[in-house]
């Protein structure tokens, strides 16, 4: 199927991309990748006059370290699962996009179209969320941070105005020993869409209790979400059998899931509950 007509700009800077955010407003659709925005255009869910392309902004590639982590809206999900930078900070993150789609999408898809796509079954997503990262976001009022927590709305929806756009994500440097782990669980295969994806972090004191946990979904519900009142269990306790239980049961408790190919919104809870109890129960005291 073609696309339908549209003109193309490509700004060469933030600056630029901004003015054409506020120029064109409702006419325009911002591009990343792209992998999400020719979806779009070719099944006609979106009909823009123009759609602007940030692929020629060098500062949104850009992976850097300064105090934590920031990650440029166009950095590829391929870039970032071999950057040793980006390893330094966020392994987790590293992992979960090296689990993104096959080597093509890995290739032209970028952290920042996924995010902006508010796709509740993005692959890095949770690992984001699990990570505590924050939004980076541009418009004509300035820059502004939003935990990613609060950016995803509901299904495709983002908090981003219409006049915004997203220029890097922050990932926040852990604490020392903090540990992680990553499961994107398929019932096809590896490069298809998720039955359920768990990124878990957790920070444990001397005496081996949870000083910080956090439980990042993914393909469990319209948006991303983290498990809150899984959390809530872990925060205080040592990891034993019976509260990794309790967790993993709260886990699938706060999920919305529902059926498709990759199983029925029932399998999906219930997958969610086995992948959080053996992330837990693989973390070494």
């Amino acid at each position: 199927m073609s696309l339908p007509g549209f003109d193309y700009r490509a700004p060469v800077t933030i600056e630029e991309a901004v003015a054409l955010r506020l120029e064109l407003g409702a006419d325009a659709l911002i591009m990343a990748g792209g992998l999400a925005v020719v979806v779009l255009l070719r099944e006609r869910l979106a009909r823009p006059a123009v759609v602007v392309s940030l692929s020629d902004i060098p500062e949104l590639q850009a992976v850097a370290v300064n105090g934590g982590l920031r990650i440029g809206a166009t950095a590829t999900h391929a870039a970032l699962a071999r950057s040793k930078t980006a390893r330094s900070i966020a392994p987790l993150l590293c992992e979960a996009c090296g689990h993104v789609g096959s080597p093509a999408i890995r290739n032209m898809g970028t952290l920042g179209g996924s995010v902006c796509h508010g796709d509740g079954a993005s692959d890095p997503a949770p690992a984001l969320l699990a990570l505590d990262a924050e939004a980076i976001i541009a418009g004509p009022r300035g820059e502004r941070r939003l935990p990613l927590v609060k950016f995803f709305l509901g299904a495709l929806t983002t908090a981003l105005n219409g006049d915004e756009i997203l220029v890097a994500l922050h990932v926040p440097r852990p604490a020392a020993g903090t540990q992680f782990r990553f499961i994107k669980y398929t019932a096809t295969s590896a490069e298809a869409f998720s039955t359920v994806t768990v990124a878990v972090s957790i920070t444990r004191d001397g005496a081996g209790v949870c000083s910080n946990a956090r439980i990042g979904l993914g393909s469990v519900a319209p948006t991303p979400l983290r498990a809150r009142a899984a959390e809530d269990l872990l925060r205080g306790n040592k990891l034993t059998r019976e509260i990794i239980a309790a967790a993993a049961a709260a886990a699938a408790a706060c999920t919305n899931p529902s059926s498709s190919a990759q199983g029925s919104a029932e399998y999906r809870r219930d997958m969610t509950e086995v992948w959080v109890r053996r992330l837990l129960a693989e973390m070494p005291a």
